[in-house]
């Protein structure tokens, strides 16, 4: 799964964002220019403050691993203000859409009614 834009995956991060925004190649709109075996390494994406997580233990933080994009989303979420309680401003900050923002939330209060 590949956006227009360059997102990738299943919870479509870009490559700048999931593999860290303090890569080399970084800086626009994120789509870098970050190899896949950068991409996929753990220690790499620690390195440059990437959000990819390896959820499944299997060595790679995969943006096309289902397991690891839904850890790495609340992964991100959290850092951006879910872990305070401010899940407004970190769904904003996954997607600058206001309408995208409300549509999460009225989403998420139909699934606990």
């Amino acid at each position: 799964m590949l956006s227009p834009g360059g997102a990738e995956g299943n919870v479509q991060f870009m490559p700048c964002t999931w593999g860290g925004w303090n890569h080399p190649s970084c800086g626009g709109l994120g789509q870098g220019n970050i190899s896949d075996s950068e991409k996929n390494n753990p220690t790499v994406i620690s390195k440059y403050g990437g959000c990819g997580v390896d959820a499944n233990g299997d060595g790679k933080a995969d943006p096309r691993d289902i397991e690891d994009t839904f850890y790495s989303a609340a992964n991100y979420l959290a850092a951006n203000g879910a872990a305070e309680g401010n899940f407004r401003e970190a769904i904003f900050v996954y997607n600058h859409d206001e309408r995208y923002v409300e549509e999460v939330k009225l989403w998420v209060m139909r699934i606990n009614t």
